[in-house]
């Protein structure tokens, strides 16, 4: 996608967050028969801690398979957690159960990368952004039909469409009407899993046009999962890079984009386009020796460190935490580049 302008500067965060995540593991077992102690273990999401603050866009990014869309999941809790802690507005999600959870949904609502796959083919679009107002009791006959209308407008499509089926639409319109149905209850929190990713490049620009507008609109808290790191640079305050399921660097977007500390996220800003030419434009191309070591057998020390142009002894032995630096940023790197 071609690069977009960086983000509004916004003052820096502070308060009580409304999202905190807290030492979150999630491992999966591959392979695993009835057999006792069967399988092989898959660290998809390794000891991450994050806060999100109300009204703000946290924008996550990584290559694919380093686990972003599995946090998502277990932040939802559509995946059940191995260990940590997910605290909504003070009340931690990880030890509820299904009936314990339901009324807490109503305050978090995730949109999906696919909106062809995340729409029941089968029902109409009014169907299926009524369904979450009557699962919770929200209004009568007329109060949905005029929330169904309002939710239409939000995203800028007739309401005509109710009566239609996902099919019919376009897929920059099946992710209007996700993120509709996303909105309907008014959550609190908005997990985002690559909203745009599956998009045409003509509508991509419009869809992330609609999220700034829908986050100044009702003041939207949300997590943006992406990997393109212009659309990230151009809807999020802060940023977190996550590589191999783990969180390598965090903080205020424009400062990360501009001077990255952690080598990983160096290499990933060096792939993105330059929409100038010219000698003053170009930008060095990092790229990164070796293969993504696997979740199932992670090196030890650094997880980074067998692809690391920097790595030294230490990096192979112990295991950096994110730390915090000068300018607010937190880094796991023995070695962090803007020291």
């Amino acid at each position: 996608m071609t690069a977009l302008p960086s983000a509004t500067p916004v003052p820096p965060v502070s308060g009580t967050p409304l999202l905190r995540v807290e030492n979150l593991c999630k491992t999966f077992l591959l392979g695993r028969t009835f057999l006792p102690g069967s399988g092989h273990p898959l660290h998809a999401v390794d000891n991450v801690s994050f806060d999100i603050f109300p009204g703000e866009t946290l924008g996550l990014v990584g290559e694919s398979g380093c686990g972003k869309s599995t946090l998502g999941r277990c932040l939802m809790r559509l995946y059940e957690v191995n260990s940590g802690r997910i605290l909504l507005d003070g009340t931690d999600l990880a030890p509820l159960s299904q009936r314990q959870l339901r009324p807490v949904r109503r305050q978090m609502q995730m949109i999906f990368q696919d909106p062809a796959a995340s729409l029941n083919p089968r029902r109409r679009v009014g169907d299926l952004l009524a369904e979450p107002l009557k699962v919770h009791g929200m209004g009568d006959t007329a109060g949905i039909a005029k929330r169904l209308r309002e939710l239409m407008d939000i995203v800028s499509l007739p309401a005509s469409f109710l009566d239609r089926y996902p099919h019919e639409f376009s897929g920059g319109q099946r992710q209007r009407i996700g993120i509709a149905r996303a909105l309907a209850l008014n959550p609190q929190l908005i997990v985002a899993d690559e909203p745009v990713s599956a998009l045409d490049v003509s509508v991509q620009a419009q869809i992330v046009n609609l999220f700034s507008d829908l986050r100044r609109q009702f003041n939207l808290t949300t997590l943006f999962i992406a990997h393109d790191l212009s659309v990230v640079r151009q809807v999020s305050e802060r940023t977190a890079v996550m590589y191999l399921g783990s969180i390598v660097e965090m903080g205020p977007t424009d400062p990360l984009f501009r001077k990255p500390a952690h080598p990983y996220t160096q290499a990933l800003l060096s792939a993105v386009p330059v929409p100038r030419v010219g000698t003053a434009a170009r930008r060095d191309r990092i790229l990164l020796k070796g293969e993504i070591p696997s979740p199932t057998h992670p090196p030890a020390g650094c997880r980074f460190h067998p692809r690391c142009p920097a790595a030294q002894d230490r990096c192979r032995s112990e295991r950096p935490k994110l730390s915090p630096l000068a300018d607010g940023r937190q880094v796991a790197c023995h070695f962090p580049l803007a020291s």
